[in-house]
């Protein structure tokens, strides 16, 4: 039985949106027992019987700085469930809570895998016809050429088992496609990558990232949460117009109408709720954070996500990677 926990306290709908995924959840997967972690008095009487709660009555705030949540919030619903990790009481963890803070209790908390040097935030963009993966998010904002090869190795991994994509295209966010484009670190971890035994196709420019010409995408933390965030800031904006534009005139409004389900199916594909999360790759669990914006399907997705990196033991993939790569001391 694999077993798998939920922070109930984290995210902007929370504990009822995560009360309401679970519930749903819990009859049609026979092989998950759920966790749910938060305050008892919060959840007691709102869930199924087969699900069980773990009180945690401390709340880590959504803009709390995450080295003080590590140092004082021991009792909270995030510190909570990596513990439960950590004593193998639990699989895999999910939370929608403060981002910043869940990487630093799982990276500090449960410790990286072997010869990881530094875990890596991986997630889903959408593409026309499928979606890629883009490694970092957010995870590290200064990076080593080390890394973001690992981060490759990890992601191609990940597309593999998880997304079931045989021989993943990776390549590494630059500015340009030539060789000679890019920073210092862009072209060491290239050179690294190209040594790597997975299908490297190098440069990637931001243009091309829609267009499905890669499967993983790597780059350092600080591009890859602004390039996350800008995208989530071209979704929106996509939609409000298209709002503005069929609420413009009586005409546009008809013409709204005939296109609705069309429009709403592009603004469903451009959206977040179907990956899920992101999975911190490289530390000694598994452990997806999800939006904190997430709504049920979101979350009962993220947590089907977990249970699936769990049924291919994605961690033991990546450690047997690892086994035979060597670094230079840095």
């Amino acid at each position: 039985m694999i077993k798998v926990g939920i922070d109930a306290m984290g995210g902007d709908y929370a504990p009822e949106v995560i009360i309401n995924a679970i519930s749903e959840l819990v009859d049609t997967v026979d092989d998950v027992q759920f966790f749910i972690i938060g305050k008892r008095e919060v959840l007691e009487g709102k869930l199924p019987e087969n699900v069980l709660i773990v009180n945690a009555p401390e709340v880590i705030d959504a803009n709390e700085s995450p080295s003080v949540a590590f140092r004082r919030k021991k009792n909270s619903s995030i510190a909570k469930g990596i513990e439960l990790q950590k004593k193998d009481k639990i699989d895999a963890f999910v939370s929608a809570g403060n981002t910043g803070a869940f990487v630093a209790f799982a990276t500090l908390g449960l410790g990286r895998l072997k010869n990881v040097k530094k875990p890596g935030l991986a997630t889903f963009f959408p593409t026309k016809d499928g979606r890629f993966l883009v490694i970092d998010v957010g995870a590290n904002a200064d990076a080593k050429p080390e890394h973001l090869f690992q981060f490759g190795v990890m992601g191609s991994i990940y597309a593999e088992w998880i997304m079931k994509i045989q021989s993943p295209r990776v390549g590494i966010l630059s500015i340009g496609e030539e060789e000679i484009k890019g920073s210092s670190l862009i072209k060491e971890a290239r050179e690294l990558l190209k040594s790597a035994n997975i299908n490297f196709i190098g440069n990637i420019e931001g243009h091309m990232l829609m267009k499905d010409v890669c499967d993983v995408v790597v780059c350092d933390g600080f591009v890859g949460n602004s390039l996350l965030k800008f995208g989530e800031g071209v979704v929106d904006l996509i939609i409000d117009l298209l709002n503005d534009a069929i609420n413009s005139s009586f005409k546009a409004k008809i013409g709204g109408l005939l296109v609705r389900d069309a429009l709403r199916g592009i603004a469903k594909w451009m959206k977040y709720e179907a990956v899920g999360g992101a999975i911190i790759l490289g530390v000694k669990g598994i452990d997806i954070v999800c939006h904190g914006r997430s709504e049920k399907k979101a979350i009962k997705n993220a947590l089907m996500l977990a249970a699936e990196c769990k049924r291919c033991n994605i961690n033991s993939v990546i450690e047997r990677k690892f086994e035979n790569i060597r670094y230079r001391e840095e």
